[in-house]
Protein backbone atom coordinates (compact mmCIF):
# COMPACT_ATOMS: atom_id res chain seq x y z
CA UNK A 1 0.00 0.00 0.00
CA UNK A 2 0.93 3.33 -0.92
CA UNK A 3 2.06 5.67 2.45
CA UNK A 4 0.74 8.83 2.34
CA UNK A 5 3.55 11.56 2.07
CA UNK A 6 1.88 14.95 1.14
CA UNK A 7 -1.22 17.23 1.86
CA UNK A 8 -3.36 18.22 -0.57
CA UNK A 9 -2.68 21.86 -1.84
CA UNK A 10 -6.09 23.65 -2.30
CA UNK A 11 -3.77 26.13 -4.81
CA UNK A 12 -2.80 23.12 -7.04
CA UNK A 13 -4.86 22.88 -9.90
CA UNK A 14 -3.01 18.71 -10.27
CA UNK A 15 -4.40 17.89 -6.72
CA UNK A 16 -7.54 19.67 -8.01
CA UNK A 17 -7.81 17.24 -10.59
CA UNK A 18 -6.76 13.95 -8.40
CA UNK A 19 -9.67 14.58 -5.76
CA UNK A 20 -12.08 15.10 -8.69
CA UNK A 21 -12.28 18.64 -8.48
CA UNK A 22 -12.42 20.85 -12.17
CA UNK A 23 -9.97 24.01 -11.54
CA UNK A 24 -11.30 27.46 -12.46
CA UNK A 25 -10.34 28.26 -15.90
CA UNK A 26 -10.87 31.81 -14.73
CA UNK A 27 -8.13 31.91 -11.54
CA UNK A 28 -6.64 35.43 -12.05
CA UNK A 29 -3.18 35.14 -12.90
CA UNK A 30 0.17 37.37 -11.57
CA UNK A 31 3.35 37.86 -13.19
CA UNK A 32 6.29 40.01 -12.71
CA UNK A 33 6.93 41.54 -16.07
CA UNK A 34 10.35 42.85 -17.09
CA UNK A 35 11.50 47.02 -16.25
CA UNK A 36 12.93 48.34 -19.45
CA UNK A 37 15.90 48.17 -17.34
CA UNK A 38 15.77 44.35 -17.49
CA UNK A 39 14.72 44.38 -21.10
CA UNK A 40 17.85 46.27 -22.18
CA UNK A 41 19.62 43.95 -20.21
CA UNK A 42 17.90 40.27 -21.59
CA UNK A 43 18.83 42.15 -25.23
CA UNK A 44 22.70 42.82 -24.68
CA UNK A 45 22.64 39.15 -23.93
CA UNK A 46 20.84 38.30 -26.88
CA UNK A 47 23.09 40.60 -28.83
CA UNK A 48 26.20 39.10 -26.96
CA UNK A 49 24.99 35.64 -28.07
CA UNK A 50 24.26 36.40 -31.80
CA UNK A 51 27.92 37.82 -32.32
CA UNK A 52 29.45 35.04 -32.12
CA UNK A 53 28.80 30.96 -32.69
CA UNK A 54 28.90 30.04 -29.11
CA UNK A 55 27.55 26.63 -29.70
CA UNK A 56 30.68 25.96 -32.39
CA UNK A 57 33.21 26.78 -29.85
CA UNK A 58 31.66 24.79 -27.04
CA UNK A 59 31.26 21.84 -29.02
CA UNK A 60 34.98 21.93 -30.25
CA UNK A 61 36.29 22.10 -26.75
CA UNK A 62 35.96 19.60 -23.92
CA UNK A 63 34.62 22.41 -21.34
CA UNK A 64 32.84 25.70 -21.99
CA UNK A 65 35.49 28.13 -22.96
CA UNK A 66 36.94 30.25 -19.90
CA UNK A 67 36.85 33.97 -22.20
CA UNK A 68 33.08 32.92 -22.73
CA UNK A 69 32.32 32.44 -18.90
CA UNK A 70 34.84 35.93 -18.39
CA UNK A 71 32.77 37.81 -20.79
CA UNK A 72 29.54 36.35 -19.72
CA UNK A 73 30.50 37.97 -16.41
CA UNK A 74 31.65 41.00 -17.30
CA UNK A 75 27.61 41.71 -18.67
CA UNK A 76 26.67 40.50 -15.13
CA UNK A 77 25.13 37.72 -16.37
CA UNK A 78 26.13 35.91 -12.72
CA UNK A 79 24.95 38.50 -10.55
CA UNK A 80 21.29 39.19 -12.06
CA UNK A 81 19.58 38.05 -8.96
CA UNK A 82 22.02 38.89 -6.14
CA UNK A 83 20.68 42.85 -5.03
CA UNK A 84 22.74 46.12 -5.68
CA UNK A 85 23.81 46.09 -1.92
CA UNK A 86 26.50 43.25 -3.06
CA UNK A 87 27.59 44.26 -6.21
CA UNK A 88 24.37 42.60 -7.78
CA UNK A 89 22.14 44.00 -10.69
CA UNK A 90 18.87 43.29 -7.95
CA UNK A 91 17.17 42.34 -11.23
CA UNK A 92 14.24 39.93 -11.09
CA UNK A 93 13.91 36.20 -11.06
CA UNK A 94 11.70 37.12 -14.37
CA UNK A 95 15.04 38.53 -15.94
CA UNK A 96 16.70 35.48 -15.02
CA UNK A 97 14.66 32.94 -16.15
CA UNK A 98 14.56 35.16 -19.90
CA UNK A 99 18.27 35.11 -19.97
CA UNK A 100 17.78 31.45 -19.59
CA UNK A 101 15.90 30.93 -22.62
CA UNK A 102 18.14 33.12 -24.50
CA UNK A 103 21.57 31.14 -23.48
CA UNK A 104 19.26 27.79 -23.86
CA UNK A 105 19.03 28.87 -27.64
CA UNK A 106 22.85 29.37 -27.83
CA UNK A 107 23.63 26.03 -26.23
CA UNK A 108 22.07 24.34 -23.27
CA UNK A 109 25.39 23.81 -21.57
CA UNK A 110 26.16 27.78 -21.32
CA UNK A 111 22.13 27.77 -19.94
CA UNK A 112 23.31 25.38 -17.34
CA UNK A 113 26.28 27.01 -16.14
CA UNK A 114 24.22 29.96 -15.24
CA UNK A 115 21.39 28.04 -13.92
CA UNK A 116 23.39 26.01 -11.52
CA UNK A 117 25.13 29.12 -9.92
CA UNK A 118 22.04 31.64 -9.66
CA UNK A 119 19.08 29.66 -9.16
CA UNK A 120 20.10 26.70 -6.90
CA UNK A 121 23.98 27.28 -6.47
CA UNK A 122 25.81 29.45 -3.47
CA UNK A 123 23.31 32.62 -4.66
CA UNK A 124 20.24 30.95 -3.29
CA UNK A 125 20.85 29.85 -0.25
CA UNK A 126 22.39 32.36 0.69
CA UNK A 127 19.38 34.55 -0.01
CA UNK A 128 17.24 32.27 1.57
CA UNK A 129 19.05 31.16 4.45
CA UNK A 130 22.48 32.85 5.26
CA UNK A 131 23.39 34.96 7.77
CA UNK A 132 23.68 38.87 6.95
CA UNK A 133 27.77 37.89 7.99
CA UNK A 134 27.65 35.56 5.51
CA UNK A 135 25.49 37.22 2.38
CA UNK A 136 27.97 40.83 3.08
CA UNK A 137 31.22 37.99 2.72
CA UNK A 138 30.21 35.84 -0.42
CA UNK A 139 27.58 37.41 -2.60
CA UNK A 140 30.13 40.15 -3.71
CA UNK A 141 32.75 37.15 -4.74
CA UNK A 142 29.55 35.52 -6.55
CA UNK A 143 29.11 38.53 -8.80
CA UNK A 144 31.80 37.05 -10.96
CA UNK A 145 32.85 33.81 -9.88
CA UNK A 146 31.10 30.71 -10.19
CA UNK A 147 29.22 28.48 -7.40
CA UNK A 148 27.39 24.51 -7.60
CA UNK A 149 25.20 22.77 -5.35
CA UNK A 150 26.22 19.43 -4.27
CA UNK A 151 23.70 17.04 -3.34
CA UNK A 152 24.25 13.89 -5.85
CA UNK A 153 26.05 11.18 -4.47
CA UNK A 154 28.02 8.18 -6.36
CA UNK A 155 25.56 5.84 -4.86
CA UNK A 156 22.58 8.01 -4.09
CA UNK A 157 22.09 9.48 -7.70
CA UNK A 158 18.97 12.24 -7.23
CA UNK A 159 17.24 10.03 -5.08
CA UNK A 160 16.64 10.39 -1.43
CA UNK A 161 18.74 8.36 1.12
CA UNK A 162 21.62 8.39 3.42
CA UNK A 163 24.45 10.29 2.61
CA UNK A 164 27.34 9.28 2.52
CA UNK A 165 29.36 12.77 3.04
CA UNK A 166 29.67 13.15 6.97
CA UNK A 167 30.73 15.30 8.66
CA UNK A 168 31.38 15.93 12.22
CA UNK A 169 32.24 19.38 14.45
CA UNK A 170 35.83 19.39 15.80
CA UNK A 171 35.49 21.71 18.48
CA UNK A 172 39.12 22.04 19.59
CA UNK A 173 39.67 23.39 15.97
CA UNK A 174 36.45 25.13 15.65
CA UNK A 175 35.87 23.65 12.47
CA UNK A 176 33.74 21.22 10.95
CA UNK A 177 35.83 18.01 9.09
CA UNK A 178 34.19 16.41 6.18
CA UNK A 179 34.82 13.35 4.13
CA UNK A 180 32.82 11.69 1.31
CA UNK A 181 32.04 12.26 -2.59
CA UNK A 182 29.56 14.19 -4.57
CA UNK A 183 29.10 13.08 -8.41
CA UNK A 184 27.39 14.67 -11.30
CA UNK A 185 27.65 18.46 -9.70
CA UNK A 186 27.28 21.14 -12.83
CA UNK A 187 29.85 23.46 -12.25
CA UNK A 188 31.66 21.55 -10.08
CA UNK A 189 35.49 21.64 -12.02
CA UNK A 190 35.12 25.58 -11.62
CA UNK A 191 33.49 26.68 -8.88
CA UNK A 192 34.76 28.70 -6.17
CA UNK A 193 31.78 28.25 -3.61
CA UNK A 194 29.73 25.23 -3.30
CA UNK A 195 26.54 25.02 -1.16
CA UNK A 196 27.61 21.11 0.29
CA UNK A 197 24.61 18.72 2.30
CA UNK A 198 26.76 16.56 4.42
CA UNK A 199 25.17 14.42 7.13
CA UNK A 200 26.52 15.95 10.19
CA UNK A 201 27.69 13.70 13.44
CA UNK A 202 25.34 14.74 16.21
CA UNK A 203 27.19 16.08 19.50
CA UNK A 204 25.72 16.57 23.25
CA UNK A 205 25.09 21.07 21.59
CA UNK A 206 23.38 19.82 18.77
CA UNK A 207 20.88 16.63 16.80
CA UNK A 208 23.24 16.98 13.31
CA UNK A 209 21.45 14.95 10.33
CA UNK A 210 21.50 16.54 6.76
CA UNK A 211 23.40 19.84 7.02
CA UNK A 212 24.38 22.68 4.24
CA UNK A 213 27.92 23.79 4.32
CA UNK A 214 29.13 26.80 2.48
CA UNK A 215 32.82 25.21 1.21
CA UNK A 216 35.28 27.27 -1.03
CA UNK A 217 37.60 25.41 -3.69
CA UNK A 218 40.65 26.41 -1.58
CA UNK A 219 39.76 25.22 1.84
CA UNK A 220 42.22 22.13 2.47
CA UNK A 221 40.93 18.55 1.73
CA UNK A 222 39.07 19.83 -1.30
CA UNK A 223 39.60 17.72 -5.18
CA UNK A 224 37.46 19.26 -8.30
CA UNK A 225 37.46 16.76 -11.09
CA UNK A 226 37.79 14.71 -13.07
CA UNK A 227 35.24 16.38 -15.58
CA UNK A 228 32.34 14.21 -16.29
CA UNK A 229 31.25 13.65 -20.14
CA UNK A 230 28.02 12.97 -21.34
CA UNK A 231 26.47 11.70 -24.82
CA UNK A 232 24.80 15.88 -24.97
CA UNK A 233 25.63 18.88 -22.77
CA UNK A 234 29.34 18.76 -24.35
CA UNK A 235 31.01 20.94 -22.51
CA UNK A 236 29.38 21.00 -19.33
CA UNK A 237 31.48 21.71 -16.38
CA UNK A 238 30.09 18.96 -14.56
CA UNK A 239 32.00 16.64 -12.52
CA UNK A 240 33.17 15.13 -8.84
CA UNK A 241 34.00 17.22 -5.39
CA UNK A 242 35.93 15.28 -3.18
CA UNK A 243 36.41 16.12 0.34
CA UNK A 244 39.48 14.14 2.44
CA UNK A 245 38.90 15.17 5.99
CA UNK A 246 38.05 19.04 4.50
CA UNK A 247 38.08 21.82 7.41
CA UNK A 248 35.76 23.85 6.64
CA UNK A 249 35.45 26.97 9.17
CA UNK A 250 32.03 26.90 11.79
CA UNK A 251 31.16 30.20 10.48
CA UNK A 252 30.12 28.18 7.01
CA UNK A 253 26.32 26.71 7.81
CA UNK A 254 24.06 27.85 5.91
CA UNK A 255 20.40 28.07 7.66
CA UNK A 256 21.45 26.07 10.27
CA UNK A 257 22.43 22.53 11.66
CA UNK A 258 19.90 19.80 10.69
CA UNK A 259 18.38 21.83 8.31
CA UNK A 260 20.02 20.77 4.79
CA UNK A 261 17.07 19.25 3.94
CA UNK A 262 14.55 22.40 3.67
CA UNK A 263 17.57 24.68 2.03
CA UNK A 264 17.56 22.14 -0.37
CA UNK A 265 13.96 21.64 -1.31
CA UNK A 266 13.84 25.23 -0.76
CA UNK A 267 15.90 26.26 -3.38
CA UNK A 268 15.05 23.20 -5.87
CA UNK A 269 11.38 24.45 -6.05
CA UNK A 270 12.36 28.10 -6.77
CA UNK A 271 14.54 26.40 -9.88
CA UNK A 272 11.42 24.91 -11.17
CA UNK A 273 10.22 27.39 -13.42
CA UNK A 274 13.72 27.15 -14.76
CA UNK A 275 13.02 23.96 -16.84
CA UNK A 276 9.83 24.42 -18.21
CA UNK A 277 10.92 27.56 -19.83
CA UNK A 278 14.10 25.87 -21.76
CA UNK A 279 11.83 22.94 -22.58
CA UNK A 280 9.80 25.23 -24.21
CA UNK A 281 12.67 27.20 -26.01
CA UNK A 282 14.01 24.05 -27.24
CA UNK A 283 10.02 22.93 -28.46
CA UNK A 284 9.91 26.34 -30.41
CA UNK A 285 13.13 26.26 -31.84
CA UNK A 286 12.23 22.64 -33.33
CA UNK A 287 9.14 24.35 -34.86
CA UNK A 288 11.24 26.78 -36.04
CA UNK A 289 13.74 24.13 -38.00
CA UNK A 290 10.95 22.30 -39.19
CA UNK A 291 9.19 25.28 -40.46
CA UNK A 292 12.37 26.39 -42.43
CA UNK A 293 12.83 22.86 -44.14
CA UNK A 294 9.37 22.22 -45.12
CA UNK A 295 9.61 26.09 -46.77
CA UNK A 296 12.40 25.09 -48.33
CA UNK A 297 12.56 24.93 -52.46
CA UNK A 298 13.24 21.58 -53.01
CA UNK A 299 10.84 20.37 -50.37
CA UNK A 300 8.04 22.52 -52.07
CA UNK A 301 8.98 21.44 -55.83
CA UNK A 302 8.11 18.23 -54.64
CA UNK A 303 5.22 19.33 -52.85
CA UNK A 304 6.44 17.39 -49.54
CA UNK A 305 4.97 20.67 -47.10
CA UNK A 306 1.29 18.99 -48.23
CA UNK A 307 2.40 15.59 -47.70
CA UNK A 308 0.18 14.30 -45.16
CA UNK A 309 3.08 13.06 -43.20
CA UNK A 310 4.73 15.81 -43.20
CA UNK A 311 2.00 18.02 -42.87
CA UNK A 312 1.11 15.01 -39.56
CA UNK A 313 5.01 16.28 -37.97
CA UNK A 314 4.40 20.32 -38.56
CA UNK A 315 1.03 20.18 -36.57
CA UNK A 316 2.11 17.69 -33.67
CA UNK A 317 4.98 19.83 -33.25
CA UNK A 318 2.37 23.12 -33.28
CA UNK A 319 0.45 21.07 -30.92
CA UNK A 320 3.72 20.52 -28.42
CA UNK A 321 4.46 24.32 -28.90
CA UNK A 322 1.14 25.44 -27.80
CA UNK A 323 0.72 22.81 -24.83
CA UNK A 324 3.73 23.89 -23.33
CA UNK A 325 3.52 27.19 -24.17
CA UNK A 326 0.63 26.84 -21.71
CA UNK A 327 1.76 24.74 -19.28
CA UNK A 328 4.86 27.42 -18.63
CA UNK A 329 2.55 30.21 -18.51
CA UNK A 330 1.07 28.76 -15.63
CA UNK A 331 4.32 27.71 -14.28
CA UNK A 332 5.60 30.97 -14.05
CA UNK A 333 2.48 32.62 -12.11
CA UNK A 334 4.02 33.80 -8.96
CA UNK A 335 1.65 31.33 -6.75
CA UNK A 336 2.32 28.70 -8.62
CA UNK A 337 1.47 25.81 -6.42
CA UNK A 338 4.84 23.18 -5.74
CA UNK A 339 3.23 20.20 -7.02
CA UNK A 340 2.54 22.42 -10.16
CA UNK A 341 5.70 23.63 -11.10
CA UNK A 342 6.48 19.57 -10.48
CA UNK A 343 4.16 18.70 -13.29
CA UNK A 344 5.12 21.40 -15.69
CA UNK A 345 9.00 20.35 -15.00
CA UNK A 346 7.47 16.96 -16.23
CA UNK A 347 4.81 17.76 -18.85
CA UNK A 348 7.81 20.21 -20.67
CA UNK A 349 10.85 18.20 -20.58
CA UNK A 350 8.86 15.02 -21.99
CA UNK A 351 7.39 17.41 -24.47
CA UNK A 352 10.37 18.97 -25.67
CA UNK A 353 12.15 15.91 -26.29
CA UNK A 354 9.09 14.40 -28.26
CA UNK A 355 9.78 17.53 -30.46
CA UNK A 356 13.64 17.04 -31.03
CA UNK A 357 12.86 13.90 -31.76
CA UNK A 358 10.34 14.90 -34.58
CA UNK A 359 12.21 17.28 -35.93
CA UNK A 360 15.10 15.17 -36.46
CA UNK A 361 12.72 12.55 -38.06
CA UNK A 362 10.80 15.17 -40.25
CA UNK A 363 14.93 16.86 -41.52
CA UNK A 364 16.08 13.16 -41.41
CA UNK A 365 19.66 12.74 -42.43
CA UNK A 366 20.60 16.68 -42.28
CA UNK A 367 18.97 16.62 -39.03
CA UNK A 368 20.78 13.87 -37.97
CA UNK A 369 24.55 15.23 -38.67
CA UNK A 370 26.31 17.09 -36.59
CA UNK A 371 27.15 20.73 -37.50
CA UNK A 372 30.94 20.30 -37.87
CA UNK A 373 30.23 17.83 -40.05
CA UNK A 374 28.17 19.81 -42.08
CA UNK A 375 30.78 22.54 -42.42
CA UNK A 376 33.10 20.19 -43.21
CA UNK A 377 31.67 19.78 -46.41
CA UNK A 378 31.08 23.41 -46.98
CA UNK A 379 27.25 22.51 -46.34
CA UNK A 380 25.00 24.78 -43.90
CA UNK A 381 24.63 23.29 -40.49
CA UNK A 382 21.46 22.61 -38.68
CA UNK A 383 21.52 22.36 -34.76
CA UNK A 384 18.57 19.50 -34.81
CA UNK A 385 21.17 16.81 -33.26
CA UNK A 386 22.90 19.31 -30.60
CA UNK A 387 19.28 19.49 -29.68
CA UNK A 388 18.65 15.88 -29.70
CA UNK A 389 20.89 14.75 -27.40
CA UNK A 390 20.70 18.29 -25.06
CA UNK A 391 17.39 17.41 -24.60
CA UNK A 392 17.30 13.73 -23.70
CA UNK A 393 18.94 14.49 -20.19
CA UNK A 394 15.97 17.13 -18.84
CA UNK A 395 13.73 13.65 -18.40
CA UNK A 396 16.41 12.23 -16.10
CA UNK A 397 17.99 15.26 -13.96
CA UNK A 398 16.46 17.64 -11.35
CA UNK A 399 13.95 14.66 -10.68
CA UNK A 400 13.25 12.22 -13.45
CA UNK A 401 9.46 11.63 -15.08
CA UNK A 402 9.40 8.84 -12.97
CA UNK A 403 10.57 10.35 -9.32
CA UNK A 404 8.12 12.62 -10.20
CA UNK A 405 4.94 10.66 -11.11
CA UNK A 406 5.64 8.81 -8.34
CA UNK A 407 5.20 11.86 -5.95
CA UNK A 408 2.66 12.58 -7.72
CA UNK A 409 1.21 9.42 -6.99
CA UNK A 410 1.19 9.48 -3.83
CA UNK A 411 -2.46 9.86 -1.67
CA UNK A 412 -2.24 13.06 -0.14
CA UNK A 413 -2.37 12.40 3.53
CA UNK A 414 -5.47 15.53 3.37
CA UNK A 415 -7.70 16.10 0.71
CA UNK A 416 -10.40 18.40 -0.60
CA UNK A 417 -13.02 19.44 1.99
CA UNK A 418 -15.58 19.83 -0.77
CA UNK A 419 -17.59 17.19 -2.98
CA UNK A 420 -16.10 16.55 -6.19
CA UNK A 421 -17.89 16.90 -9.76
CA UNK A 422 -20.34 14.92 -10.91
CA UNK A 423 -21.25 16.99 -14.18
CA UNK A 424 -21.13 15.18 -17.30
CA UNK A 425 -19.54 16.58 -21.06
CA UNK A 426 -15.71 17.61 -21.28
CA UNK A 427 -13.49 18.34 -18.96
CA UNK A 428 -15.81 17.96 -15.61
CA UNK A 429 -16.73 14.51 -17.07
CA UNK A 430 -13.27 13.19 -17.13
CA UNK A 431 -11.81 14.56 -13.83
CA UNK A 432 -15.44 12.91 -12.55
CA UNK A 433 -14.30 9.24 -14.05
CA UNK A 434 -10.64 10.28 -13.42
CA UNK A 435 -11.68 10.37 -9.69
CA UNK A 436 -14.05 7.51 -9.87
CA UNK A 437 -11.69 5.26 -10.95
CA UNK A 438 -9.33 6.06 -8.03
CA UNK A 439 -11.78 5.78 -5.39
CA UNK A 440 -12.19 2.16 -6.95
CA UNK A 441 -8.64 1.01 -5.45
CA UNK A 442 -7.01 4.24 -3.86
CA UNK A 443 -4.43 1.65 -2.58
CA UNK A 444 -3.01 -0.28 -5.76
CA UNK A 445 0.07 1.39 -7.13
CA UNK A 446 -0.62 0.53 -10.66
CA UNK A 447 -3.77 2.38 -10.41
CA UNK A 448 -2.48 5.51 -9.21
CA UNK A 449 0.48 5.59 -11.11
CA UNK A 450 -1.74 4.90 -14.51
CA UNK A 451 -4.22 7.68 -12.96
CA UNK A 452 -1.56 10.19 -12.45
CA UNK A 453 -0.56 9.92 -16.33
CA UNK A 454 -4.24 10.81 -17.12
CA UNK A 455 -4.08 13.60 -14.73
CA UNK A 456 -1.19 15.31 -16.22
CA UNK A 457 -3.03 15.54 -19.57
CA UNK A 458 -5.57 16.48 -17.85
CA UNK A 459 -3.65 19.34 -16.30
CA UNK A 460 -2.14 20.46 -19.52
CA UNK A 461 -5.61 20.68 -20.71
CA UNK A 462 -7.02 23.46 -17.79
CA UNK A 463 -3.68 25.04 -18.31
CA UNK A 464 -4.54 25.28 -22.18
CA UNK A 465 -8.04 26.16 -21.63
CA UNK A 466 -6.73 28.89 -19.10
CA UNK A 467 -4.24 30.66 -21.23
CA UNK A 468 -6.49 30.54 -24.26
CA UNK A 469 -9.01 32.69 -22.50
CA UNK A 470 -6.22 34.74 -20.91
CA UNK A 471 -4.99 35.92 -24.49
CA UNK A 472 -8.47 36.24 -25.81
CA UNK A 473 -8.86 33.84 -27.86
CA UNK A 474 -11.73 31.61 -26.77
CA UNK A 475 -14.27 33.51 -28.76
CA UNK A 476 -13.05 34.05 -31.94
CA UNK A 477 -9.45 32.33 -32.22
CA UNK A 478 -7.41 33.47 -34.72
CA UNK A 479 -6.05 29.40 -35.64
CA UNK A 480 -6.85 26.32 -35.67
CA UNK A 481 -4.10 25.57 -33.43
CA UNK A 482 -6.14 25.76 -29.91
CA UNK A 483 -8.77 23.22 -31.35
CA UNK A 484 -6.17 20.79 -32.71
CA UNK A 485 -4.19 20.92 -29.36
CA UNK A 486 -7.61 20.93 -27.34
CA UNK A 487 -8.57 17.20 -29.48
CA UNK A 488 -5.16 15.83 -28.95
CA UNK A 489 -5.45 16.20 -25.28
CA UNK A 490 -8.54 14.92 -25.14
CA UNK A 491 -7.68 11.72 -27.01
CA UNK A 492 -4.73 11.05 -25.13
CA UNK A 493 -7.04 11.62 -22.01
CA UNK A 494 -9.56 9.20 -23.06
CA UNK A 495 -6.73 6.95 -23.33
CA UNK A 496 -5.77 6.90 -20.24
CA UNK A 497 -9.26 6.36 -18.83
CA UNK A 498 -10.26 3.33 -20.71
CA UNK A 499 -6.86 1.51 -19.66
CA UNK A 500 -8.30 2.75 -15.81
CA UNK A 501 -11.71 1.21 -16.73
CA UNK A 502 -9.90 -2.16 -17.97
CA UNK A 503 -7.94 -3.62 -14.85
CA UNK A 504 -6.95 -6.50 -16.66
CA UNK A 505 -5.01 -4.60 -18.98
CA UNK A 506 -2.97 -3.18 -15.89
CA UNK A 507 -2.83 -7.06 -14.42
CA UNK A 508 -1.18 -7.97 -18.04
CA UNK A 509 1.61 -5.29 -17.73
CA UNK A 510 2.43 -6.36 -14.01
CA UNK A 511 2.24 -9.90 -14.38
CA UNK A 512 4.59 -9.47 -17.70
CA UNK A 513 6.90 -7.17 -15.73
CA UNK A 514 7.30 -10.02 -12.87
CA UNK A 515 7.65 -12.66 -15.31
CA UNK A 516 11.03 -11.11 -16.70
CA UNK A 517 12.53 -10.40 -13.55
CA UNK A 518 11.78 -14.07 -12.17
CA UNK A 519 13.13 -15.08 -15.64
CA UNK A 520 15.98 -12.72 -16.02
CA UNK A 521 16.93 -14.46 -12.30
CA UNK A 522 16.87 -17.71 -13.52
CA UNK A 523 18.99 -17.24 -16.63
CA UNK A 524 21.44 -15.87 -14.40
Amino acid sequence: MTTPTRDYDPNSVIDQILSGHVPNPDQPHTRTTLSPEEARFVARITDWCSRQDVAERIESRTQVPADLLEELAQLGAFRITIPTRYGGLGFSDACLLAVLSVLTSAHASLCEVIAAHQVIGAVRPLLEFGTEAQRDRYLPQLTEQVSAFALNEPELGYGSGPLRTTAFFDAEAGTYRVTGTKTWITNATIATHMIVLVDLAATKDSPGGITALLITADDPGVARGPQSRFAGMHGLPNGRLAFEDARIPADRVIGGEGNGVEVALTCLSQCRAALPVAGLTTILACLQQAVAWAGEDRQTRRGLHTHPQTQHHLSTLMVEALIANAVTWHALDEHCAPTDSEAAKLIVSEAANRATDTVMQLVGGRGYETAASARSREATPWPIERLWRDTRVTRIFDSSTEMLKDLLAQPPSTTSTTAPTTATGGIAEQVSRLHHAIAREPADPWVRASAVDCALELFALACLDRYRRHLGEDDHAATTAWETAAEELHRRIDAHLHTLSNPSHLQRKRTLATELVVLTGHVG
